[in-house]
């Protein structure tokens, strides 16, 4: 009877370990759909084969991707930028980013790509942008990071003045309304005009008019999607490091670069650096 129940409990863990694969060559990446999960599949996937690596790539909702990867149920992800992800590892949203901040939960470790908030034509065309601009409506992300970006692109452009925020916009300006990332897509057609984020354009299958005003290059360092990851197991396993360090690595190779070049153009750019 031992000798069964052990023979029981050994195929059954014989079977997990074939069906969950070997854990010391498996890197499992939370990610946002495009870009981010298509940069993995297209370009990463075969980057890290040839190093030994197996790549697994689940699509998820930004709000809790850094949830999963603090607890250990991923690797990595690869959705955000610094700023958002310092809100998450300090727990204050309002937090004034620094460069100097120590991670404690979940760190960046490459920067990949910028995605410029534009606008995007809604029920109005972006020939008409100029001359409605002040009393068109507007769908903006209701964050606070994206918010605050959105705000910024519209006091540059002349649509707001004075002291906007987050929390007044609303307020201060009601034909500009604050909308869910995840709902900007669907919104749009309900406003002359949206601001979104770039992957929230792709992932909606929204076109860009480059004639409209977008985020300029000035804010791209600070504002590259970034691969982020465990602070405590990066510290102190050998073989989590070893996969993260690999995972990098392969973002930084040039072809990633290329990749987003031919298959973004000008809606998404290379913004690759090195955070270890």
């Amino acid at each position: 009877m031992k000798i069964t129940k052990f023979f029981f409990a050994a195929a059954a863990l014989i079977s997990l370990a074939s069906c969950s694969g070997n854990s010391s060559t498996t890197i499992k990446v939370a990610a946002s759909a495009s870009p981010h999960a298509e940069i993995l599949n297209n370009v990463i996937r075969p980057l890290l084969e040839a190093k030994g690596y197996t790549l697994e790539v689940t699509e998820l909702d930004w709000t809790i991707q850094n949830e999963y990867v603090y607890n250990g149920e991923y690797d990595a992800n690869y959705f955000q930028h610094r700023p958002y992800l310092q809100s998450y590892d300090s727990g204050d949203e309002n937090i004034v980013f620094s460069e100097d901040y120590e991670y404690t939960k979940v760190f960046p470790v490459v920067g990949v790509h910028f995605e410029p908030l534009r606008f995007y034509p809604g029920k109005s065309s972006a020939a008409d942008f100029e001359s409605i601009k002040t009393t068109a409506t507007y769908c903006i992300a209701d964050d606070s990071t994206n918010a605050d970006r959105a705000i910024t692109l519209l006091k540059e452009n002349g649509v707001v003045e004075g002291d906007v925020t987050w929390s007044n916009i609303t307020q201060l300006y009601p034909n500009i309304t604050l909308v869910a990332e995840n709902s900007l897509a669907i919104s749009l057609p309900d406003y002359d005009y949206g601001i979104l984020p770039a992957n929230t354009a792709l992932t909606g299958h929204i076109e860009a008019d480059l004639s409209l005003p977008c985020e300029n290059d000035s804010v791209k360092a600070l504002r590259a999607n970034v691969v982020a990851a465990s602070v405590s197991k990066y510290n102190s396993d050998s073989t989590y490091k070893a996969k993260i360090d690999a995972l990098a690595d392969a973002f930084l190779d040039d072809s990633v670069a290329t990749y987003i070049s031919e298959t973004y153009s000008n809606v998404v750019a290379d913004a690759r650096v090195d955070y270890r």
